[in-house]
């Protein structure tokens, strides 16, 4: 903005564990414009009551715990969701909002709610994103690309592998980096066994990474160098595989640079096995 920009307003830090009230109240706007202004017509709220399904609001309340209030006896939906949502005291229950919110829409819906989200959030400096369906303190475009088109390949054990380290990293309350770190690597495994076709005590990432050229996925020696560094990083002795006892705490910026690493590498073999396929 103009006055931040030549100093006339102090800038925006980023928020990381914490929610603004700016960054609340544009987040309540945009549920209130999508779901109960543009989205709450009389018409279709009188046919949801006619097939006795629940409104956004009512579906949100429910999941949250709490009793519905019929309308006219005090307060509706809308007004108890608004109570709610302007009470919370926890910033991470303002993230769970909006997880809760999402997942009661459509698909197509749920992508153009999630970049409106994401714009918002980018524009007020939050510290997260949401990242294939999770919020995750991930800011970075091209990481969350990478991210997204590594959970949506067409190997369905690949994909498992990342929503899983995703999900295990995203995780506001209660993180898991370690076991996070595990499934990221495990998906570049599972890429890697897939092309070489490998399986049962074979099935391991030094041994496919190094049988990639058979297969006609030529890589760089230094990113084959690179992966293996990382795999031994995972894998020897005292590595987080085996619960060695330097990873009981990894620490978030490794889990985080895991997932992104793995996630583009995972992207870039495919593309190169894709080629390989193509020219056979």
């Amino acid at each position: 903005m103009f006055s931040e920009k030549y100093g006339y307003k102090e800038s925006k830090i980023i928020q990381y564990e914490s929610v603004s009230d700016e960054l609340r109240n544009r987040i309540w706007n945009l549920f209130y414009q999508s779901e109960i202004k543009n989205g709450g017509l009389a018409s279709k709220r009188f046919n949801l009551a006619l097939n006795g399904e629940q409104t956004i609001e009512e579906k949100i309340i429910d999941r949250l715990g709490f009793l519905i209030n019929s309308v006219g006896k005090g307060q509706t939906a809308e007004m108890q969701l608004k109570e709610y949502f302007f009470q919370i005291t926890q910033w991470y229950e303002i993230y769970d909002f909006i997880e809760f919110h999402l997942s009661y829409l459509e698909e197509n819906e749920r992508k153009n709610r999630t970049k409106q989200y994401n714009a918002i959030l980018e524009q007020e400096k939050a510290g997260y994103r949401i990242v294939s369906g999770e919020i995750a303190p991930i800011t970075n475009e091209l990481e969350i690309n990478a991210i997204e088109q590594a959970v949506s390949t067409a190997f369905q054990s690949v994909n498992q592998h990342i929503q899983k380290a995703l999900n295990l990293y995203a995780d506001i309350k209660a993180p898991d980096y370690e076991n996070s770190i595990k499934e990221s690597i495990s998906a570049v495994e599972a890429m890697c066994c897939i092309i070489t076709g490998l399986s049962g005590a074979n099935a391991t990432l030094g041994k496919a990474l190094k049988k990639l050229k058979d297969c006609g996925i030529h890589i760089h020696q230094a990113m084959e160098n690179a992966f293996l560094s990382l795999y031994g990083y995972t894998s020897d002795e005292n590595g987080i595989r085996h619960g060695g006892i330097d990873f009981k705490s990894a620490p978030p910026e490794d889990a985080k640079y895991m997932l992104i690493s793995c996630s583009a590498f995972v992207n870039y073999l495919i593309e190169k096995y894709e080629k390989s396929e193509t020219n056979n």
